[in-house]
């Protein structure tokens, strides 16, 4: 398995489909051609052995079979051109997916993205996509566009003047430039930039087919549990009451759900998972299957889930954004990965508490990023949460890791913070700090982190303006302070602003 989602997204996560790149070009129409008989040039193989002249008197083709398991749509690419000499000497084509971290992440991508090198003894070069239709996955061939990475720009443009040839099921261009080249589905890739793709819209029975996860990762005993139409009929509010309803949750966020959209998880009883090779439930692949939503477990546990993998983003969650947890336990888990793992979530962002979750058992943690309940987070509030966890065999107190960190970072109150008498907060300034943004908690509950520096012009923010609600406005007990990114972690920098919200 090539794990190169979590790559993708930690770069491009704020816009969830910008592993796409920038996009330039408008849409460009395609030009179907029929199906015609292939010339013996054309099936010259790579592989051949057979003479090729040595003169631009005829064209040459060459070819390179393409057996991608997680990617197999494109079965074959034939290059062909002009050629002084022999052209299987001096053209290339490589399969980069997996290899290309971006390019492999590219949304609506079919096949494998492939780079195609060529000398100058080639003239009038012509790139073509050999595909098997029963690997679309029901997405329709009219769909099928080819694209190019435009490192200039970069950026991924339309090929002017494509041809697709459904009945040889071939996608082909005359290409002015070496280079990434893939197919993609218009209808997610032009879809992702906005366009108006009713054109190209369609409605794929998405159980039918093979999901991406499914044949990118091991998806361990899941699929053995998972009924595709119950998971189909109940999304996305699930109420689960046993192994079998959990799995095709699971199922359902990982190989179905695009984009993360929101799924709410309700555990009905307590659930056994003893026996079973479970799966985290959310993988980034450009962020679309991450796990956005709520798990309420409405005071439940879940016994014996067992997580033993040879990667990142391991736990009961793997990758998730926008995620409440609260009233669920877990005991006697047992969870095992390379890096951001935990027995409740592996790598959380963009969230703010998690209330009455409480684990037990082990997490083997490997290089860093590993906690009690969640591998990495950058600022959740853990209200009544508790841990019983062994990382690596030894007791952990932490129940993330970023908690370890801010433990062993010295605090140095560098800078110092005064409440005036009109509630506005100010500070002094000193240069050297990375990322120095506001911290503000209402009742031990972080509601803001604003940036104590200008992001576009670097200007330092000296004042925290009344203007937000939870600084003047809210009952409850306030607390402001300054942190900034210090060796792997946020941290205090200054000293700590507390007083009570009047609610006026």
């Amino acid at each position: 398995m090539k794990r190169f989602g979590a790559f993708i997204l930690s770069l491009t996560l704020a816009a969830s489909l910008t592993a796409c790149g920038p996009f330039q070009s408008d849409m460009i129409e395609y030009y179907e051609e029929p199906s015609t008989e292939e010339t013996a040039a054309d099936t010259t193989s790579a592989d051949s052995e057979s003479d090729l002249p040595n003169s631009y008197e005829e064209r040459q083709t060459c070819s390179k079979t393409l057996v991608n398991d997680e990617r197999p749509e494109v079965v074959k690419i034939r290059f062909s051109g002009l050629c002084d000499g022999n052209i299987k000497r001096h053209a290339n084509v490589d399969d980069l997916y997996g290899v290309d971290y971006i390019s492999s992440g590219v949304v609506g991508l079919v096949g494998p993205p492939i780079e195609i090198t060529y000398d100058e003894s080639v003239t009038d070069p012509e790139l073509c996509f050999v595909y098997d239709k029963e690997q679309l996955r029901g997405i329709p061939e009219k769909n099928l566009v080819m694209l190019y990475y435009n490192e200039d720009e970069q950026s991924y443009d339309t090929v002017e003047g494509f041809k697709l040839d459904t009945d040889g099921s071939k996608v082909s261009a005359y290409i002015d430039k070496q280079g990434v080249y893939l197919l993609a589905d218009a209808y997610q890739w032009y879809g992702a930039w906005g366009f108006d793709v009713s054109k190209y819209a369609y409605d794929a029975n998405a159980t039918a087919y093979e999901t991406d996860w499914e044949r990118e990762w091991d998806t361990g005993s899941i699929m053995e549990l998972a009924d595709k139409q119950w998971a189909k009929d109940n999304a996305p509010d699930f109420h689960v009451s046993t192994a079998e309803e959990l799995a095709s949750a699971v199922y359902y966020v990982n190989g179905i759900n695009k984009d993360g959209a929101p799924v709410n998880i309700t555990l009905e009883d307590d659930i056994d998972l003893t026996g079973y090779d479970w799966m985290p439930i959310g993988w980034s692949n450009a962020g679309d299957h991450r796990f956005s939503g709520e798990v309420d477990g409405k005071g439940h546990n879940i016994n014996g889930m067992k997580i033993a993998l040879d990667y990142e983003d391991c736990g009961f969650i793997g990758y998730g954004t926008d995620v409440v947890m609260h009233d669920i336990s877990f005991t006697n888990a047992d969870v095992s990965g390379t890096a951001c793992t935990g027995i409740a979530g592996g790598e959380i962002y963009f969230t703010t508490t998690w209330t009455n979750v409480r684990v037990q058992g082990r997490v083997s943690g490997g290089s860093d990023d590993y906690g009690a309940i969640i591998g990495r987070e950058t600022s959740i509030t853990f209200k009544n949460c508790a841990a019983d966890v062994t990382v690596d065999g030894k007791p952990f107190d932490y129940l993330s890791y970023r908690q370890k960190r801010e433990d062993e970072v010295e605090v140095v109150e560098t800078f110092h913070l005064t409440r005036n008498d009109d509630g506005t907060i100010t500070r002094d300034e000193h240069d050297g700090f990375q990322s120095l943004t506001w911290h503000i908690e209402l009742d031990g509950v972080q509601v803001l982190r604003r940036s104590a520096e200008n992001p576009r012009t670097g200007a330092a923010e000296l004042s925290l303006d009344t203007s937000y609600q939870w600084i003047k406005g809210s009952e409850g007990k306030h607390t402001v302070y300054l942190v900034a990114y210090i060796n792997g972690t946020y941290v205090r920098v200054s000293n700590i602003i507390e007083y009570e919200g009047t609610g006026n």
